[in-house]
């Protein structure tokens, strides 16, 4: 069984579309100010990981909830580079963010950014899963052949 979980895990990670998170941003998430779970946690990814929407600022454009709730704004505040740490910082500058000026905004989308975290790290779990895999046949094999021995 931990076989092919582990054989899964390696093979489909890589299936993951950035679509499957584009329309689910542009139907649920609210804003900066949203209290809700999914809006709170897409503004602390973004801010963490210093980048906007899943492919870039443009995600939060006509039909998405977000514009519906905002009109003025093209993009959150969540999208703007800080000063400061994390969501404690003040944003740079708001009108040089919504003019789109490098060094102002995170043009990156998140799916990219996070995506290059996930890919430098996913390997590691998969390969010590199939060590310990690997490890447990070799202790099995070696119970075999202690049993075999001493009966």
């Amino acid at each position: 069984m931990q076989l092919i979980g582990a054989v899964l895990f390696l093979v489909h990670w890589k299936q993951v579309q950035p679509e499957q998170f584009l329309s689910e941003l542009q139907r649920n998430y609210g804003g900066d100010e949203g209290a809700e779970v999914f809006s709170t946690a897409w503004n602390t990814l973004m801010v963490t990981f210093s980048c906007c929407g899943v492919l870039g600022p443009d995600d939060f454009g006509n039909g998405s909830r977000f514009q519906e709730l905002h009109p003025g704004m093209p993009w959150p505040r969540a999208c703007c580079a800080r000063d400061g740490l994390l969501q404690a910082g003040e944003v740079l500058g708001w009108e040089q963010c919504q003019d789109r000026s490098p060094g102002y905004i995170h043009e990156q989308g998140c799916f990219s950014t996070f995506g290059r975290t996930l890919q430098r790290y996913i390997s590691l779990p998969g390969t010590c899963s199939l060590a310990v895999l690997g490890i447990e046949i070799f202790a099995m094999f070696f119970a075999f052949c202690l049993y075999y021995n001493f009966d």
